[in-house]
């Protein structure tokens, strides 16, 4: 587990460096729509501790439903938390507005390492795919070898942030209205598709905790993204 913390750390330090990096360099002082410095600590207490509650929360659940014990996060469900808390903040303080954005470079970072981190961790962190036959399939120590599946995830995340870097620049008022929506939508979507390769028991209709996750999420996404839309126009 030495491992998986310290790539935990790594995966924090370089979320926190791209999101400094990215908000200097493009001018960003704060989340869009959250116009004074109290009330945006007041926005980072609740994206935080919605973050950790959803992580631990779902993470655990899986855990607990695949007949194992102990406490697990999950990223998934750290987003998931994070975003409730957002909409819950930005309803009460009357910001309709996205205010996302400013966060997506630092939580893709943060996924793409932190997802390396669950595969050199091995067995034990319960993040594997199923069994494969495939020549890139992965021997975490049991002599079956498996889809690497978190790092399907990190490369997924990491073209993501590619495109956001390379095409922010032509278009930021289009990426500052719907740049997180977008992230929630490729990054739920990529989820929904992995879980198929894993090996975490169905709790309904075949699908497991995190395809319902993943699709609440891409039902979010595609709401807010007509919602931005139609105000558009």
């Amino acid at each position: 587990m030495a491992i998986h913390i310290l790539f935990d750390l790594l995966a924090l330090g370089s979320g926190v460096f791209i999101s400094l990096w990215f908000r200097r360099q493009y001018g960003l002082v704060r989340p869009a729509g959250i116009t004074q410095a109290a009330q945006y600590h007041y926005y980072s207490i609740a994206l935080m501790m919605g973050l950790i509650i959803g992580s631990l929360l779902f993470g655990t659940l899986n855990l607990h439903l695949a007949g194992q014990g102990g406490v697990a996060k999950s990223m998934l469900g750290g987003v998931f938390g994070a975003i409730v808390a957002a909409e819950a903040f930005k309803y009460v303080a009357g910001i309709r507005q996205s205010t996302g954005l400013y966060f997506v470079p630092g939580l893709i970072m943060l996924i793409s390492v932190g997802r390396v981190g669950c595969f050199l961790a091995g067995l034990p962190d319960f993040t594997y795919g199923v069994p494969t036959t495939l020549p890139w399939g992965v021997d975490f120590g049991d002599g079956i070898r498996r889809h690497p599946v978190q790092l399907y995830e990190s490369v997924a995340m990491l073209t993501a942030l590619v495109v956001l870097l390379l095409s922010y620049p032509k278009h930021p008022v289009f990426w500052q209205r719907q740049g997180f929506y977008l992230f929630v939508l490729v990054y739920a979507g990529q989820r929904f598709v992995w879980e198929f390769i894993k090996p975490y028991p169905p709790v309904l209709a075949g699908l497991n905790l995190f395809h319902w996750l993943s699709l609440l999420l891409v039902s979010y996404a595609l709401f807010m993204l007509n919602r931005e839309q139609t105000h558009g126009e």
